[in-house]
Order: structure tokens, then C-alpha cells, then sequence
């Protein structure tokens, strides 16, 4: 991977954003091992900025510090997901709710079309799917303009953006891909002016994911009961 371009000035805080869009994005698995003089060296700069937003990523429970120089990204228990979740099906429907009431057609046609790009790289690529759905998310949070939910909803994509990217590889295809794929729902509530349907739509979307965390949960159980004796 070629080093990410950063300028001098403030180099933690870029590299802070950087390293927690990526977690938002999906771009490291639940569980990955970073290093510190391995993420200094992707983005061509010392240690120190690096420790710094690391630190700052590991206050907020985005990434774990294990020792001195060894970074994990998190692997949430199903407990913890399932807290995320709620979190954000009561604030992202608050924001699908507004947009619901302010769409105009312009915004509909921004959100249409990123759902496309979504829909298209669900058919062949996990990480590019992750991405274009956190990017469609997102989208109507900027357009609900509610800047506090918005940055709390940003904290909880960087807890769960790792598993999300997982949520991608295993859900299939033919369903992330599907014409009844809850995003469209949310669009046919935006065009219908029902802003209860699209927060309905929305809420439905983010609880999607309790479907795998519900299966990870009980690969885990099974996993335990079998290294029981008998």
C-alpha cells in the first residue's frame, strides 16, 4: 500500500480522521492488529503523531492499546452491538424523520444515485458495499443538518464500521442487491412525503444487522459448548 499523503500541520489530527474513517469505512476487521510504527509508516510521518491520534481513537473505544506499540481493533460482544444499534435506529431515524419532512427533489436525486453506487459494488465488492452504504447513511445525516447527532452517530460507525464490513461479506448478494432492499423504502418515503414511513424504513435498515449478530452469537455459544468436556 503506497503512503497516504498527509501535510505537516497538525499531522495528529489528520491522522486521527483518517484512521477513524477508515474504521467508519470497514477498511480493518474486528479484531486486526495494528502497529504503531506500521500505521507511521503508511502515512509516512514519526511515531509520535500516530501515538497521538491512536490514543485518541483508544479514549474513544474505536481501537484498544494492548501494550506499548500493539493496537486491536475491537471485536464487540453481541451485547455491545446490539447497544450500538439501538443508538443509532433512535438517532438515525430522528434524522430520516427530519429529512423526511425537508426532502427536496435535488436531495432525493443525491440519494439515489449513492444508493446506486451502493447497489453496484454490493454485486462484487465487500469493502467498496461497506463504504457506499456508510456514504448513503451518512448523506441523509448532512442533509437532516442535526450536527450533534450526526457526531454521535459518527462515534458509533467507528465502533461498528469493522463488523459492518463483515456484515457485507457474509449477507448474500442476491439480498444486499435486491429491489426490495430497505434504502429503497426510505427513497419511496422521501418521494411519498411520509416522514414516519422513512424513519420506519431506516429503523428496519439498521436492524438488519441484529440478523448476523444474532448468527456470530450463536457460532460463539456453540464454539463454547463444544470445547466443554463431556
Amino acid at each position: 500500500m503506497p503512503p497516504k499523503t498527509v501535510v505537516k500541520e497538525n499531522l495528529s489530527e489528520q491522522i486521527y480522521r483518517n484512521l477513524r474513517l477508515s474504521l467508519m469505512d470497514g477498511e480493518y476487521r474486528p479484531g486486526e492488529r495494528l502497529t504503531i510504527s506500521g500505521v507511521a509508516e503508511q502515512y509516512g510521518t514519526s511515531i509520535t503523531p500516530v501515538r497521538e491520534a491512536i490514543f485518541r481513537l483508544a479514549s474513544e473505544q474505536a481501537l484498544e492499546v494492548k501494550a506499548a506499540t500493539s493496537v486491536i481493533v475491537p471485536n464487540p460482544s453481541s451485547r455491545d452491538l446490539r447497544e450500538i444499534v439501538s443508538i443509532r435506529k433512535d438517532l438515525e431515524g430522528m434524522a430520516a424523520f427530519r429529512v423526511g419532512q425537508i426532502a427536496t427533489p435535488s436531495m432525493i436525486d443525491e440519494l439515489e444515485a449513492q444508493n446506486a453506487a451502493f447497489i453496484k459494488s454490493a454485486a462484487s465488492n465487500p469493502r467498496e458495499a461497506a463504504q457506499g452504504n456508510r456514504d448513503f447513511h451518512f448523506l441523509i445525516l448532512k442533509f437532516a443538518e442535526m450536527p450533534y447527532v450526526e457526531a454521535i452517530c459518527e462515534n458509533m460507525w467507528a465502533l461498528m464500521g469493522p463488523f459492518l464490513r463483515t456484515f457485507h461479506e457474509e449477507v448474500p448478494v442476491r439480498r444486499l442487491t435486491a429491489d426490495n432492499h430497505l434504502h429503497f423504502r426510505f427513497i419511496a418515503a422521501l418521494k411519498a412525503g411520509d416522514p414516519n414511513a422513512a424513519r420506519s424504513a431506516m429503523q428496519d435498515d439498521i436492524a438488519w444487522s441484529d440478523e448476523l449478530i444474532t448468527r456470530h452469537e450463536d457460532e460463539r455459544r456453540n464454539s463454547s459448548a463444544r470445547s466443554v468436556p463431556a
